[in-house]
């Protein structure tokens, strides 16, 4: 695909290399900070989607640079294994915002989208999703392009030191047992299915396991911060968290429906939120459907998390089916 087209004068477009990571990464920053006063932008995580199986450099995603070759934009489109969910992100630095470069970025979004809906199945619903933080004006110029605002998420969040200090707060309901995750492949694909399979969300879009293995496990991942959840020998739920350097990240939970309702989640989130705070992290982190039906909204906000962002997600229809 083309290039990002008509920029203004004095920008250039070229592909993302691997010594880009930093100026990315600080990129984004600058813009989230721009916007909402907060950021979870890492080197960690910008590398971990760039890992991604089916990211490409070459392919997915364009850098926007000033003269002095400086990323001042970035933008990415990827499509989900059956090519019917498809994400694009476009960032721009805030000293470089509503100059041009937003409209172009969108419309290379767009065009990228159209080939990869193509490869989804006959028959199949493909959608193009793009989002920002509640504010920004990024939402009115998806509006004008014809996407329409279909959902928000929340970011939360919540102080370490508010953890309970009685053990009984982490004691497993009678006949289930929490254990840290042990690597090993039938272990991972374990945590896959629940992670991957059970938590059927918004736009939900099965992952391979293989692809969630190698997208999940890949180099030193720290698993020091998984745990799971057995009745017997069934694994029945599990957590997903990482330290990074903005705090805890709860970035999956899940528990099989026959076991919900009995604090299997709630202790899932204790006993990894009390793994954080003893890595050092003051503070935990998850994102949420501001529209979810498990209950997951409130157990969050039960155990004392607050909502610091929104984001809102826009959509354009650009195949209907079921």
């Amino acid at each position: 695909m083309a290039a990002p087209a008509d920029l203004p004068a004095g920008f250039t477009a070229r592909r993302p290399r691997g010594d880009d990571l930093v100026a990315v990464v600080a990129l984004i920053a600058a813009a989230d900070l721009a916007v909402s006063g907060e950021t979870c932008a890492s080197d960690d995580d910008l590398r971990a989607e760039w890992g991604q199986p089916r990211f490409d450099l070459e392919r997915n995603a364009w850098l926007v640079v000033a003269a002095s070759d400086r990323p001042v934009a970035y933008v990415w489109v990827l499509d989900s294994a059956d090519h019917t969910c498809i994400d694009g992100q476009l960032l721009v630095h805030p000293d470089h915002q509503w100059q041009g470069l937003e409209a172009s970025l969108l419309d290379w979004i767009e065009r990228f989208a159209g080939p990869l809906a193509a490869a989804a199945a006959s028959g199949r619903r493909v959608s193009l999703g793009v989002w920002c933080d509640r504010g920004d004006r990024r939402g009115e110029l998806f509006l004008d392009a014809g996407f329409v605002h279909v959902r928000s998420f929340l970011r939360l969040r919540m102080a370490l030191d508010r953890l309970p200090d009685d053990p009984v707060a982490y004691a497993p309901p009678p006949g289930l047992e929490v254990r840290r995750f042990v690597a090993g492949p039938r272990r991972a694909r374990h945590v896959g299915h629940l992670a991957g399979r059970l938590c059927r969300h918004f736009r939900f879009s099965a992952q391979p396991l293989e692809e969630w293995r190698q997208s999940s496990l890949a180099g030193a991942v720290d698993t020091g911060l998984w745990f799971t959840a057995w009745d017997g020998d069934q694994m029945v739920g599990a957590i997903v968290c990482y330290a990074e350097p903005y705090g805890g990240y709860a970035d999956q939970l899940a528990v099989r429906r026959p076991w919900r309702r009995r604090g299997l989640g709630r202790l899932l989130l204790l006993t990894a939120f009390a793994a954080l705070r003893e890595r050092g992290c003051a503070e935990a982190i998850l994102g949420v459907d501001a529209d979810n039906q498990s209950g997951a909204v409130d157990l969050y906000r039960r155990m004392g998390m607050r909502t610091s962002a929104t984001h809102d997600f826009y959509e354009k229809v650009l195949r209907d089916g079921r």
